[in-house]
């Protein structure tokens, strides 16, 4: 009877061990932490942290040292490719100091050997763009590269001189940002500055001005020139010429080019860039509208 109680037992083990196995065997593993979702916005990251001021040096010339620029960023590029040919490559020369490319102010700018045509392509109404859309057509990734060949004759468009090269190759990210946010919300819509009439079509085109400082207040200009201006051009803006010009009439004949040159400064010289609104920019055009306190 002893013998047979144990072997009971020993088969009620038996049985036990295979139950707890089976049940062992249905039980799931616990599902591995996924790792944390980045949602970080880094392209907004990137355009919150851009200047707009050194996007606007950039667009005039970005090999100047005050854009922070010193070589290329692929260095299999010769920077003398592009510092020796430099309208091949700023921004300005392509699409004018207004951004209105072959339309306004640079209708009459035709192609020289050492310059290309003007674009076709317009960069004004750029503050609802999108950013990332922004920055890849700048970057222009696979665009035209730095080549001597492609800037032999600016009148010569089969030689490609006036394709958008592939900053990508030139410029860093962050370059490109503050080219994104100068054009966004850096770049002022000259058309509130004053009137420009044009006649003709590209490259023989002709333009006038009039209007210049629109709704501005004079007196209100006069005093900003005062403390932002006079110290260096002069109490009537003769102290020094600007292409032949005095501060007054170069305005009144380029207004199109001072309203940027006021914003990232002559690059290359002491004048560095002015902090100014729309309605600040417009008073000071308005008063150096007047020939008789800015004379020719």
């Amino acid at each position: 009877m002893k013998t047979k109680r144990n072997l009971a037992l020993f088969g009620l083990g038996i049985l036990l061990i295979g139950m707890q196995a089976c049940t062992h065997a249905d039980e799931k593993l616990p599902e591995p932490t996924p790792p944390p979702v980045d949602d970080t916005d880094y392209d907004l990251l990137a355009y919150n942290a851009a200047s707009a001021v050194n996007g606007s040096k950039l667009y005039n010339d970005f090999t100047k040292a005050e854009t922070g620029f010193t070589t290329p960023k692929d260095p299999s590029v010769v920077l003398a490719n592009i510092t020796g040919f430099k309208d091949f490559y700023r921004c300005k020369q392509c699409h004018a100091w207004d951004q209105k490319a072959r339309y306004a102010s640079y209708i009459n700018r035709a192609p020289t050997t050492t310059r290309p045509d003007v674009s076709t392509f317009q960069l004004t109404n750029l503050k609802y763009a999108d950013i990332r859309v922004l920055f890849d057509k700048i970057k222009n990734t696979g665009g035209a590269l730095v080549d001597p060949a492609r800037t032999a004759d600016g009148t010569n468009p089969a030689l490609g001189g006036n394709n958008h090269p592939d900053y990508g190759k030139i410029l860093s990210d962050d370059m490109i940002w503050d080219l994104v946010k100068f054009l966004k919300v850096g770049a002022f819509n000259t058309d509130e500055l004053y009137t420009i009439s044009t006649t003709g079509a590209y490259p023989t085109g002709s333009r006038t001005y009039s209007d210049i400082g629109k709704d501005g207040n004079a007196t209100a200009g006069d005093a900003f020139y005062a403390i932002k201006c006079a110290g260096c051009h002069g109490a009537n803006g003769t102290s020094f010429l600007l292409g032949g010009k005095t501060l007054g009439n170069f305005t009144r004949s380029n207004p199109h080019e001072v309203q940027h040159k006021i914003v990232s400064g002559q690059l290359g010289s002491s004048m560095g860039p002015t902090a100014i609104t729309l309605s600040e920019m417009k008073d000071l055009y308005k008063a150096l509208a007047d020939t008789t306190n800015y004379p020719n």
